[in-house]
């Protein structure tokens, strides 16, 4: 027995490491032997709560974890369903049914917006009610407009329709725009929405927002791209519009200059010998701008063209280009042109102003000006273009431009006006027409300086001698 205690005493205090002194007194031995076996029952006690307390613990972090991991997993299997699709609207059907093994909820609405700041009017992408009446939703859903910016609402009941219901109603927005919203409306088991599920709703309505976002981006990048194609095309059709050459007749010069506000300009000139002593020369605006003027223009110049050949008179040929336009373009387009037909051997000049700029003009060394003495081709199919004539005998020179000469403005917004240009015009009328084409536009450009062209600028100089 007393090799027992020996033995119990030995090995306790070896473990515990308490008493540094030999004893061989019996009782002494058996006393602290017993202390020794007290002493370590309570710390293998300890030891014993500790580690509880220590599984409680890790079963708590295991179970965040896997919250975690499946918050994770489900955001990354939506995001890839967001993006199956070219249109996340497609995938919607899909995702509820991933979120069913996420989240519990008796009823789910998700809504696209159709102009959310202007109203709350919706279209739904998904509707799965079971106890959640349709006329309901639209009351939970100003509950947005109660913030700046819409934020996720998470309640235990829904006080707006009387209910003992848990509710969670995320709004599906990018810094872009609010594209639509999520209502989780009541759990199956009746219990509470908890901030767990608003965080992993939060994320799936951010995968969403994106593909919204995404899709738009496309969208918008195919119509501009329609838009460019479109623009190509326009310049194409105004290029080929313009005259390659500029035909020749005695005693008669004439020269241009064309330049676009933008890439596709409304205006428009051509030259066209009538025969070896008349020449025809127009200038025209096209109201509006890109494919759609670029098409009128285009069905203008085959129509001058084609009754220029026929020869039948001036009159003759604007009366049934009016007619043609006013029947075949929109309403709210029509042109304004200015015609003039000179004769090198009469030393007669025909002039009609279809709704175009006041022109000036100089003849024998006298400035003068034709007004608009009718409406722009297309506006009424049957007004009656008169012809103003004139006659001179030595020189006959003639300023056919559009408003991109008189407004151009420098940056102080003053317009370059008609005054300057009949400046230029007496100043140098008796230089070549090339000369006084450069002369004017230079003049031009040095008024505005640096300030961007507005509109295009179209000049057309006829000069007989």
């Amino acid at each position: 027995m007393d090799n027992f205690y020996d033995k119990i005493y030995n090995k306790l205090n070896e473990t515990l490491n308490i008493y540094k002194d030999k004893v061989s007194d019996e009782k002494i031995v058996k006393k602290r032997s017993e202390y020794l076996i007290d002493k370590y029952l309570k710390e293998l006690n300890n030891y014993k709560i500790q580690m509880e307390e220590n599984t409680l613990i890790l079963e708590a972090q295991y179970e965040e974890i896997s919250r975690i991991y499946e918050e994770l997993t489900t955001v990354l299997e939506i995001s890839k369903l967001v993006f199956a699709n070219k249109d996340p609207r497609l995938s919607i059907e899909t995702i509820v049914e991933r979120l069913k093994s996420s989240i519990i909820f008796k009823n789910i609405v998700v809504g696209e917006f159709v102009n959310f700041d202007k109203s709350l009017d919706f279209k739904p992408l998904f509707l799965d009610l079971v106890d959640l009446d349709y006329e309901n939703i639209n009351p939970l859903i100003n509950l947005f407009k109660k913030n700046e910016e819409p934020k996720t609402i998470l309640k235990e009941t829904d006080e707006i329709n009387s209910k003992d219901t848990s509710f969670i109603l995320l709004p599906i927005k990018s810094q872009i725009k609010t594209w639509g919203f999520i209502l989780l409306y009541g759990k199956t088991d009746n219990s509470f929405y908890l901030a767990s599920d608003k965080k992993i709703m939060e994320s799936v309505t951010e995968q969403i927002a994106f593909g919204f976002d995404t899709i738009n981006y496309l969208d918008e990048k195919i119509e501009q791209q329609k838009i460019n194609e479109q623009m190509k095309l326009a310049r194409e059709i105004q290029s080929s519009l313009l005259p390659d050459e500029i035909p020749e007749i005695a005693n008669v010069s004439t020269s241009a200059f064309y330049r676009s506000a933008y890439e596709v300009g409304g205006d428009y000139y051509d030259i066209i010998k009538i025969s070896n002593h008349e020449i025809l020369g127009l200038v025209a605006d096209v109201s509006g701008k890109g494919v759609p003027a670029a098409l009128i223009m285009s069905s203008l110049r085959a129509i001058v063209r084609s009754k220029a050949e026929e020869n039948k008179g001036l009159m003759e040929m604007v009366n049934y280009l009016n007619k043609y336009l006013n029947k075949n373009i929109p309403d709210d387009r029509f042109v304004t042109a200015i015609f003039v037909l000179i004769n090198s051997k009469t030393k007669k000049v025909q002039v009609i102003n279809a709704g175009h700029n006041t022109t000036p003009y100089l003849k024998d060394g006298k400035v003068h000006y034709i007004d608009s003495t009718g409406l722009p081709l297309g506006v009424s199919e049957d007004f009656g273009y008169e012809i103003e004539a004139i006659e001179y005998e030595k020189e006959f020179l003639i300023a056919n431009f559009t408003d991109g000469v008189t407004e151009a403005r420098n940056e102080y917004k003053e317009e370059y006006g008609e005054k300057r240009l009949e400046n230029v015009i007496k100043e140098i009328s008796k230089k070549n027409t090339n000369v006084i084409v450069k002369s004017i536009i230079d003049s031009v450009d040095q008024f505005v300086k640096e300030t961007p062209q507005h509109d295009d600028i179209t000049l057309l100089i006829i000069k007989g001698f």
